[in-house]
C-alpha cells in the first residue's frame, strides 16, 4: 500500500505552509488562517466607515548653537 501523498500549499501573503487539515476543508485556499482573519478584519474596518485619524509627526530643527551651549 502506497503512502497517501499530501498536498503542500503555502500562504500567498506570509509564505507559511497551510496545514493539510485546513486544505481538507478549503482545498483552494491561498491564505493561511491567520492571514485570512487579518484580511477579514481589514475589510470590516475599511468598510465600517469609521475614520481613523492618521498620526502626524512634525520634526522641528534644533539650533546647533543651543545644543553646544547645553553640552558645556
Amino acid at each position: 500500500m502506497k503512502p497517501k501523498a499530501t498536498q503542500l500549499s503555502f500562504c500567498s501573503r506570509c509564505g507559511d505552509e497551510i496545514p493539510p487539515d485546513e486544505l481538507q476543508f478549503l482545498p483552494n485556499a491561498s491564505l493561511c488562517a491567520f492571514c485570512y482573519n487579518m484580511q477579514l478584519e481589514y475589510r470590516d474596518i475599511h468598510h465600517s466607515g469609521i475614520k481613523i485619524p492618521k498620526t502626524v509627526l512634525t520634526l522641528v530643527p534644533q539650533n546647533p548653537k543651543t545644543q553646544d551651549s547645553n553640552a558645556a
